[in-house]
């Protein structure tokens, strides 16, 4: 329980941008090692980057990103000897899941069996972290073929394409997706590869050793996997 007091007083004053920390609510649930953790954010913040490191100086590492429902943010934390502190980073702009579930929910509106096999982020040129502007390219399997839907920014309308035939190589994604795009990026960083990448692709090739779906990033190292479950990350060969 010390232990619980002395994180909820240090992560008080750990959040960045428009809220204000004397409204960050932390609170043990009860029984257990997690804490909640609450931001309110400002009008015109989407959701929020919860960090996490070893000590105040870093480095920082993205655990989660969390929408910002009716002005707040919420997280269930379980700090560890090696994150204990937290810090919140609000953005104004959705995130690459959230955007990924659009697609979804426009694809299924138009084809209820369909599913998802792959999603890209369509990226022009290097980059060293998501650009929140770039377009997210969903492709569906479908009875028929294959539907492929394009979002080009964050709230634009979704372009529909349908092709009578399938798309190979790739195995249907469970849903949802457990890891967001800037946790694998941080991970990526974590184990030396990046930060720069050009090309991003969420998948789960039809491969043995494939368990779940992979962050696969276009490093100037090679393909980088990064598993959105188990975190695990697959150097490139």
């Amino acid at each position: 329980m010390m232990r619980a007091l002395q994180i909820l007083l240090i992560l008080s004053i750990w959040t960045l941008g428009p809220v204000r920390s004397g409204e960050v609510r932390l609170e043990p649930r009860p029984g257990t090692d997690t804490l909640t953790a609450s931001v309110p954010c400002a009008e015109g913040i989407h959701r929020v980057l919860w960090q996490v490191a070893d000590r105040l100086t870093g480095p920082w590492q993205v655990l989660d990103s969390t929408p910002a429902t009716n002005g707040e943010a919420i997280l269930a934390w379980k700090a560890t000897g090696t994150n204990g502190f937290l810090r919140a980073q609000p953005r104004p702009t959705p995130g690459f899941l959230e955007r990924l579930t659009r697609l979804r929910a426009r694809v299924l509106e138009s084809s209820a069996e369909a599913a998802l096999l792959e999603a890209h982020l369509l990226v022009s040129d290097w980059t060293e972290g998501y650009p929140d502007s770039m377009p997210v390219r969903g492709i569906f399997a479908i009875n028929q073929g294959t539907i492929t839907a394009v979002e080009n920014a964050p709230g634009d309308d979704i372009a529909l394409s349908i092709a009578d035939r399938p798309w190979l190589g790739s195995q249907t994604l469970a849903w949802p997706i457990r890891m967001d795009l800037e946790a694998a990026e941080s991970t990526l960083r974590a184990a030396g590869y990046g930060p720069s990448y050009r090309t991003l692709t969420l998948r789960q090739p039809i491969y043995p050793g494939m368990v779940e779906p992979y962050w696969i990033f276009g490093t100037r190292a090679g393909f980088v996997f990064v598993g959105s479950r188990s975190g695990a990350v697959k150097p490139p060969e």
